[in-house]
């Protein structure tokens, strides 16, 4: 008497097993969608869906929708309302909007001295060593 070969080995696909199958009794999956077609009740993943349009709803359009009401439906400033606002001066002033105007001055000749008053030479150590053995 032979025995029969061994399985082959499971592969990670195959890992867990699946049930065995089970005898698909039509009328009665027939039944249940007509039950829940009666009630309301969605459908597989038309209740995944109907979730997830809930979900986004509330994410995106109900606090756009709140805002919109806190500013009264505006959506843009005037020219002459913008450049009433506080950023409008940060932002015609640049940083140094925020010092006074002594210490504005001062910082602009600390600009200025760094910027445009610097003696020296663009040029790296190694090169201007180089110049010099060659001269």
């Amino acid at each position: 008497m032979q025995r029969p070969p061994p399985p082959p080995p499971r592969t990670v696909s195959q890992w867990p097993p699946k049930p065995p199958k089970q005898p698909v009794n039509r009328e009665a999956e027939i039944a249940e969608i007509l039950r829940r077609k009666q009630h309301g009740i969605p459908l597989g993943t038309a209740l995944l869906r109907s979730r997830m349009v809930w979900v986004y709803t509330s994410m995106f359009v109900i606090p756009t929708a709140i805002v919109f009401m806190l500013v009264g439906g505006k959506t843009e400033l005037s020219k002459e309302d913008l450049m009433k606002t506080p950023s409008w001066e940060r932002l015609k002033h640049g940083k140094l909007a925020y010092a006074n105007p002594a210490d504005r001055t001062e910082r602009e000749n600390q600009i200025n001295e760094v910027l445009f008053n610097t003696k020296g030479s663009m040029r790296h150590e190694w090169a201007r060593k180089k110049d010099e053995a060659k001269a």
